[in-house]
Parts: structure tokens; sequence; C-alpha cells
């Protein structure tokens, strides 16, 4: 029986997270890969990049190669991914906008 064959226990955190992380890191060697490719440096300075723009955005470093692999996606590379655009896509990295919350006024004295 395979894993998605297999029932689903509602109670069991396990099973909500392993499949998220499976695809966090599966997004993180995928970035990864380009920018080795592209940069033409080993998997230990590709990760560097990354947790480079990742610290620079202060974001998770999932978040970070995904919005690479995004910005690489929209730049419609025609030539194949290049180090220029590599290099735009690090520049995209941004920090996630986080919700304000709600029903605490602001700036008002009690």
């Amino acid at each position: 029986m395979s894993y998605v064959d297999q029932p689903q226990n509602a109670g069991d955190r396990q099973d909500e997270t392993v499949p998220r992380a499976v695809v966090s890191q599966a997004m993180i060697e995928r970035a990864k890969s380009v920018v080795v490719l592209a940069q033409r440096v080993d998997e230990d300075e590709a990760a560097q990049i990354l947790l480079a723009a990742a610290c620079k955005a202060n974001i998770p470093v999932r978040l970070a190669a995904d919005q690479v692999m995004a910005a690489l996606q929209a730049d419609e590379c025609r030539d194949g991914i290049t180090h220029e655009t590599l290099m735009r896509a690090l520049a995209a990295v941004r920090p996630i906008p986080r919700p304000q919350p709600t029903g605490h006024p602001t700036g008002t004295a009690a």
C-alpha cells in the first residue's frame, strides 16, 4: 500500500506535516540545482547563496527558493537560465508581509 492509499487519521499531526516537509525540501533542492548550473558552483555554495537571499529578506530558505523559482518562470528565459536571470531572481526575493492583528486600535491611548 502506497502512502497515498493509506487512510489518514485526522488527529495524527505527523501525517499532516510529512508531505509539506517533503515538498519544501524538493523546492529547495530544485532551486539549489538551478544555482549550481547557472553559477557553476558546488551544492554547498549554492545552498549558501540561497541562504543569503533568505536572510536578506528575513524569510525561511524554503520561501526564498519558491520565490526564486517563481521569478525564473516569470522571466521567460528564452536562452535558458543564465547568470543574469538568476541574479534577477535572487534579487526578487522579498519579505512576506505579516498580517496585522485585528481588534487592537493602533495609536490610541487607553
